[in-house]
């Protein structure tokens, strides 16, 4: 019996006061869903401000493992 293999690409939306910490909550959701020692390329990241809270934005970034 063959395996199939295919790449697969997970969304996550985020929100964060800063790049960093935006960057730090997808990566923790990210490592959730793949294991905590899966190696991540970041295929898109998109962010825009949550309107009304200053200085909170959301993020929706685009994941895929390596290998």
């Amino acid at each position: 019996m063959s395996v199939t293999q295919f790449p697969l690409t997970l969304r996550v939306t985020v929100s964060g006061a800063t790049p960093d910490e935006i960057k730090e909550n997808a990566m923790a959701e990210a490592h959730a869903f793949f294991g905590p020692g899966a190696e991540l390329n970041v295929i898109s990241a998109d962010a825009e401000s949550e309107g009304e809270q200053h200085h909170s934005y959301r993020a929706t970034v685009a994941f895929r493992r390596i290998g």
